[in-house]
């Protein structure tokens, strides 16, 4: 694969994995290509490389050391290109792990729609195993949900701080504006291909397919963004207050109409997929029939149990498992005066009630729920960024799932109904899209 790509990275690439292996040998497992390089946008001396690393093991405080330096000391003798990445561990691809992003050297946890959809899907290997054969846990509908929810949040805020100072944004030096015309505009029009097409296309692809999409009087202004990034100097505004007015009713209807239209809102996929969708009275008769074993009614409840809390209690918010568009399991997402018991962090919401019904068990649909889970809280609850919820410390069965799942043990524990519960806990975020 190594051909396929510019000699410049080439070399970069050769001589990072030079130094891994002498400094740390047997950590690299796997390496991969994705960002500029994937979609075939990487310009010669602007793009950075942008890497997933699959380690071997879990590094050792002594290890991050000795990459931060790797990364600190390739910085300064090379300048372009330039390497931003993450390390994860091949056990667990989307935990926590090291990163390295323009200067910086840290630990977070990866967990990323875009990441790991483009490395699934357009991903290059230049060491290990391919992109594509890797077990990573991403689908088209998580992609959608994160760029959805990142257009409402990221966005829309961003657009409305500039709606709120236009009068001085106007006075900015032209190449501030400029600047800013290109991120948004192109930025926006990347966001509206990946939920139209549910793909993920360079910026200037992007705007070209701006120009296909959009009637002719944002032209211009489309035009103008792609001419910005492409160092062009023709220019289709004369002065900064005919950019900045433009640019910010562009990005404003273009918002408005992914929304409207239930742009990423749900995929076109089969119904065969497991997906979350909030009660609705349909679902009922379902519910009521919903069918458990004495040994899960101990440390849960029945549907029909539950909702009848929900109806009493505005705070808990029930949600349906669905396969083959049946319901096939169910939970209920609480906020309300009981968080402080199971967590100090007053943005948390709790997971409680949760079950697979009999007839659907041993089909990997617990697992694919909570996959689903932080795009479905992200989008539903936006001010939420982390879900908790109580175990029992007998039911090891359900304590394998939500680890698997991404939740950890948060060490706090509390009593139930049933005896001595662990807190296991789930960060939701919600970062842009590089």
């Amino acid at each position: 694969m190594m051909e396929k790509i510019p000699e410049s990275v080439q070399k970069v690439l050769a001589l990072y994995i030079d130094k891994c292996n002498q400094a740390l040998p047997g950590l690299l497992e796997g390496l991969y290509l994705h960002g500029s390089l994937a979609i075939g946008a990487y310009i010669e001396g602007e793009s950075d490389v942008d890497f997933v690393a699959v380690t071997s093991r879990k590094l050792t405080n002594k290890e991050a050391a000795l990459l931060k330096d790797i990364h600190l000391n390739h910085a300064e003798t090379c300048k372009h290109p330039q390497l931003d990445g993450i390390y994860a561990q091949s056990s667990n691809l989307a935990g926590e792990g090291y990163f390295y992003n323009e200067g910086t050297f840290g630990k977070a946890v990866h967990d990323i729609p875009v990441t790991w959809w483009l490395l699934k899907n357009k991903g290059i290997t230049i060491l290990g195993q391919a992109a594509s054969e890797l077990p990573i846990n991403v689908t088209t509908e998580n992609l959608t949900a994160y760029v959805r929810k990142n257009m409402n949040d990221y966005w829309a805020t961003r657009i409305s701080a500039m709606e709120q100072k236009q009068d001085q944004l106007i006075n900015y030096p032209v190449k501030h504006i400029e600047a800013e015309m290109e991120w948004t505009v192109l930025g926006l029009l990347r966001q509206f291909y990946t939920l139209k097409e549910e793909n993920i296309i360079s910026k200037l692809a992007a705007g070209e397919y701006g120009l296909r999409e959009f009637e002719p009087k944002w032209h211009g202004l489309i035009q103008e963004a792609i001419n910005i990034r492409q160092g062009k100097p023709e220019r289709s505004f004369i002065t900064n207050e005919e950019r900045v007015n433009t640019m910010i009713q562009f990005a404003k209807e273009l918002i408005q109409f992914c929304n409207k239209n239930g742009l990423g809102a749900k995929t076109n996929h089969s119904k065969s997929e497991v997906q979350l969708e909030a009660f609705q009275t349909e679902h009922l008769e379902y519910l009521v029939g919903y069918e458990l074993t004495e040994s899960q009614l101990e440390f849960t409840s029945y549907p029909r149990d539950a909702l009848k809390a929900c109806e009493a209690d505005k705070g808990r918010h029930p949600v349906v498992i669905l396969k083959n568009g049946n319901p096939a399991g169910f939970f209920v997402l609480y906020q309300g005066e009981e968080i402080p018991c199971y967590t100090d962090n007053p943005n948390a919401i709790l997971l409680r009630a949760y079950s697979i019904s009999l007839r659907s068990q041993g089909q990997g649909i617990a697992g694919k729920s909570l996959e689903l889970l932080p795009d479905y809280v992200g989008l539903n609850f936006p001010q939420v960024d982390e879900v908790v919820l109580a175990v029992n410390r007998r039911n090891e069965a359900a304590q394998r799932v939500y680890l698997r799942a991404g939740f950890e043990d948060s060490g706090k524990r509390v009593m139930g109904r049933m005896g001595e519960q662990f807190v296991y806990r789930l960060k939701v975020k919600g970062e842009k899209m590089p």
